[in-house]
């Protein structure tokens, strides 16, 4: 019983803990951004939720180079379209946005950079590696689903000796 109500108190301290941290993350809102910063941010957020770009990351954060995060958003003919490179200042993020569209078959290249607050900046960087972490676990399942299946052609010939 005693161990019960350790874990109830544990669910629920991991429960209020959890909606404080909302609650703070919910205080900057996107009402604080300029037009331009709006449109970036849902640029950016839906290039790295889209399936057809590439998510890059610099391995280790340099001091001559910082902490920087790149995506790569390729068109149907598999050209990059857009390169965004997400960077970390010393007061803030910076978002720059290059790349090319065909409107009316007419093709309008540009470049953006665009600053945004820290709370932004978390906010994208926080979604940019649950959406890395959840490719990563898809790819390596997909691969030992492969190995399983080996395994098992390895399992019936050894047995077959």
């Amino acid at each position: 019983m005693n161990y019960l109500l350790k874990k109830i108190k544990r669910w629920f301290y991991y429960r209020i803990t959890r909606l404080t941290v909302k609650a703070k993350w919910n205080k900057d809102t996107e009402n604080d951004l300029s037009n331009i910063q709006r449109k970036i941010m849902y640029i950016t957020v839906s290039s790295i939720s889209n399936e057809d770009s590439e998510l890059l990351i610099n391995p280790m954060i340099d001091y001559d180079i910082g902490e920087k995060y790149y995506i790569k958003k390729y068109n149907n003919e598999g050209d990059v379209e857009k390169f965004i490179t997400i960077s970390k200042m010393t007061s803030g993020y910076s978002i720059s946005v290059v790349g090319h569209e065909f409107i009316e078959d007419t093709r309008h290249r540009y470049h953006f950079d665009v600053w945004f607050p820290d709370s932004f900046g978390i906010k994208m960087i926080s979604r940019f590696k649950r959406n890395l972490k959840r490719r990563r676990d898809k790819m390596e399942t997909e691969i030992r689903k492969d190995d399983e299946k080996t395994l098992d052609l390895i399992l019936k010939k050894s047995k077959s000796f």
